[in-house]
C-alpha cells in the first residue's frame, strides 16, 4: 500500500494544511475510481466493485463468485479512518 496527498493545490510534501492522506491499495490501483469525501471521517479512496472483482480473480486465479466474496469482505471489515469504499453499480 501507498499514500498520496490529494489537493488541487498541494504544493509538495511540506504542505500539509487541511491535506489528508489517501491510502491506495496497488493491486486494486487499476479499479480506482477517485476519493470520496466522507460525512463523519477523512477523505477515502473509492474503487469499482467489477473491477475489483475482476482483478482479484484474475491475480489470484479465484472463481468470479469468490472474488466477489472477497470484495464484500474487504467493504465490510476493512477498520480504521482510511478504509476504502467500492461502489457496486447495478444494471
Amino acid at each position: 500500500m501507498w499514500a498520496d496527498r490529494f489537493s488541487i493545490n498541494f504544493d509538495g510534501p511540506h504542505d500539509t494544511t487541511g491535506h489528508h492522506s489517501i491510502t491506495i491499495l496497488d493491486e486494486l490501483a487499476p479499479a480506482f475510481l477517485g476519493v470520496i469525501h466522507h460525512p463523519n471521517g477523512p477523505p477515502i479512496a473509492c474503487y469499482s466493485y467489477s473491477m475489483a472483482t475482476a482483478i482479484l480473480a484474475h491475480n489470484r486465479n479465484l472463481s468470479p463468485p469468490i472474488a466477489s466474496k472477497f470484495v464484500d469482505y474487504l467493504a465490510r471489515n476493512a477498520k480504521g479512518s482510511s478504509a476504502p469504499a467500492f461502489l457496486k453499480a447495478e444494471p
